[in-house]
């Protein structure tokens, strides 16, 4: 009797992670149009000397990485989801997902900030025309990947 009564409780602790969830497939575009527009403006901020594309480009790149940490962490969630190992499901582990992801824009902000500092004392040359062509298009691209997100 014993057996059958614990049977008679025995559920899972998915609660749909085990289901693709909507933001997937657009995550997946935004890093890797996110990552595209990273490198042009890296390069661009080293040719041209605009910190100002630099500190975007590390920007992009904190928001590349992030997202594919939370990209991970969709994919982790939904294999794992029928996994006895977690007790509660895996929906922390897209919250932990989550809280990484904020430590890493954390710490690319403290690296902009130092190489601000470093800029104001051994101050470069910026090619403003290339390098406001190259912000503008950040821009761009910053707003169709918002955009993206709110489909």
């Amino acid at each position: 009797m014993h057996s059958r009564n614990k049977e008679a409780w025995s559920h899972d602790h998915t609660f749909g992670q085990e289901n693709r969830r909507p933001g997937e497939s657009k995550t997946l575009l935004v890093i890797a149009i996110t990552s595209m527009m990273m490198i042009v403006e890296l390069v661009a901020g080293i040719v041209y000397g605009s910190m100002a594309l630099l500190a975007d480009g590390l920007h992009m790149a904190s928001h590349a990485a992030a997202l594919s940490i939370s990209a991970f962490a969709y994919i982790y969630a939904r294999r794992n989801a029928r996994n006895q190992a977690y007790s509660f499901g895996t929906g922390k582990v897209n919250a932990l997902g989550g809280f990484s992801g904020a430590v890493l824009l954390a710490i690319f902000a403290i690296y902009m900030g130092f190489e601000s500092i470093v800029r104001m004392l051994n101050p470069v040359e910026i090619v403003f025309n290339q390098a406001i062509f190259v912000a503008v298009l950040g821009l761009i691209v910053n707003g169709a990947c918002v955009h993206s997100g709110q489909r």
